[in-house]
């Protein structure tokens, strides 16, 4: 037996601890654990490299100056990184996950659209590596996935409501995230049909009969119960319950749905006064 190995045996013995496994890859450190999950500190370098170059904060001054201004980068991109996870656990809960197929068609698509050359100087302008780009698209996608099945969950709530009885405008003062629209019951006033922007819900609109309801209807947008009040010969006179679900697309942070960001700010308090949240670099390591 070689004597290195013979040495660590021995002083396992000596402590009543097993030998520690030969040639065993040391796992990477967390930068914060979420619920029993690590967010490592890989994903999080890379990502900090992104915010970084990004800089969220460019132009914006702190209320109360920070002695060390690098810190607001870091604590924004841990945070980050916390609610993604915090986004992943409850996609998985509902059986949503985002293979490497779905990811890498998704870049594919980017790079296409874009030019391989433009895409390339964007990533590297923006502080991106191909792997950390990978896992930011897997991130965003699995956001617009689980807002999607939620926002799915909210149109069907709405459509039941209307079946039982409920007025159109209480439904949508309830329901619909169309800020132009819900304080006044839907009302989304006379439109000709070619000034009705989802296709789905201009076809949808084109047969339905005036005083009634349609069903579910998925845009890009999200999920629409519409209903004609009144028709014109070239117009109608139209109502509609809007449920934000954008497409991947057309979602942005600022475009998202209150409900959703509600949805993980409650997530990450009740984790956090739980004790479940436990950010392990800067300021905040040792939890």
């Amino acid at each position: 037996m070689p004597r290195l190995t013979l040495v660590l045996l021995v002083a396992a013995v000596a402590c009543g601890c097993s030998p520690p496994a030969i040639g065993t890859p040391f796992s990477d450190p967390a930068a914060a654990v979420v619920d029993g999950h690590d967010v490592s500190m890989k994903a999080y370098q890379a990502r900090l490299q992104v915010s970084r170059h990004r800089d969220p904060f460019a132009g914006i001054p702190e209320a109360i100056p920070s002695p060390a201004p690098a810190q607001r980068l870091e604590d924004f991109t841990i945070e980050q990184l916390v609610r993604e996870e915090i986004v992943r656990q409850e996609a998985e809960k509902r059986g949503i996950t985002v293979g490497d197929k779905v990811v890498q068609a998704r870049i594919v698509a980017l790079r296409s659209k874009a030019g391989a050359s433009a895409f390339n100087a964007a990533l590297s302008r923006n502080g991106f590596t191909a792997e950390s780009f990978s896992a930011y698209q897997r991130a965003l996608l699995t956001a617009v996935a689980l807002m999607r099945a939620m926002a799915g969950d909210r149109a069907r709530s709405a459509a039941a409501e209307l079946k039982s009885g409920a007025t159109f405008a209480s439904v949508a003062a309830r329901w619909s995230d169309d800020t132009g629209t819900f304080a006044r019951g839907g009302d989304a006033g006379w439109l000709r049909p070619a000034e009705i922007p989802e296709p789905a819900l201009a076809t949808a609109v084109e047969s339905l009969a005036t005083g009634a309801i349609s069903g579910i209807i998925q845009t890009n947008r999200g999920f629409t119960i519409a209903s004609v009040l009144e028709r014109r010969t070239d117009q109608v006179h139209l109502a509609v319950i809007l449920v934000l679900a954008p497409s991947v697309d057309l979602y942005s942070p600022q475009g998202t749905a209150a409900w959703f960001t509600k949805f993980v700010d409650d997530r990450e308090s009740t984790l956090r006064r739980a004790g479940k949240i436990a950010v392990k670099i800067g300021n905040h390591g040792g939890g």
